[in-house]
């Protein structure tokens, strides 16, 4: 009798013990502060410009991981914008993306594309350097994304600023290397709706 009544009262002392220990690490666990709090609501809430330009100021980034950063928060961005909150650096920040421009990967392509808006002069040729050296170096990568691309205006800014580019070279030529590599290559209908616009741009500088 009196072993199981103290079988009994370790085992609920042992439970006490286990329950009073899992209460203590759950009062121990941090919480966030409010500015933690604050900092990750105005990022939330930064424009495309307002987040880029952080980027391109930052003090503790090298040029290419400034440049690989920049290249994933491009979308949507207003060029406009952006020159008056960084004091007329737009093209100084669009240089540093064309130096930069082997880090460009696939997966970048998107955000890239859908960063036309008030591009102009010197700025747009930058960004036609930019859209045009790659056309050059991954042409089935670009025509893929530029197919699934949803934003038709952007997607005809790009093709223009590809063609813009492109036009400095040897365009008959460009033209013909451009269909003998849609020969070769299995399109489905969006993507042959790009190469067609591409030679229409080229066609019409």
């Amino acid at each position: 009798m009196f072993k199981r009544h103290a079988a009994y009262y370790g085992f609920a002392l042992a439970l006490l013990i286990l329950v009073t220990a899992c209460s203590s690490t759950s009062s121990k666990a941090p919480a966030s502060s409010p500015s933690e709090a604050a900092t990750s609501a105005v990022t939330d809430h930064e424009s495309p410009a307002e987040r880029v330009l952080s980027l391109f100021e930052g003090e503790d980034m090298s040029a290419e991981d400034k440049a690989t950063n920049m290249l994933a928060h491009l979308e949507g961005m207003d060029w406009k914008e952006y020159n008056r909150l960084s004091s007329g650096k737009t093209l100084e920040t669009l240089e540093l993306l064309y130096t930069h421009r082997s880090l460009i990967q696939p997966e970048h392509y998107t955000s890239l594309f859908l960063a036309t808006t008030n591009l102009d002069g010197a700025s747009a040729e930058q960004y036609a350097a930019i859209v045009g050296e790659l056309f050059t170096k991954d042409r089935e990568g670009v025509v893929q994304a530029l197919a699934d691309l949803g934003d038709e205006a952007s997607k005809q800014s790009v093709i223009s600023s590809i063609a813009y580019h492109l036009g400095y070279q040897d365009v008959a030529q460009v033209k013909q290397e451009i269909h003998q590599w849609q020969t070769n290559k299995v399109l489905h209908d969006a993507e042959k709706d790009v190469i067609a616009s591409l030679i229409a741009a080229l066609d019409n500088p």
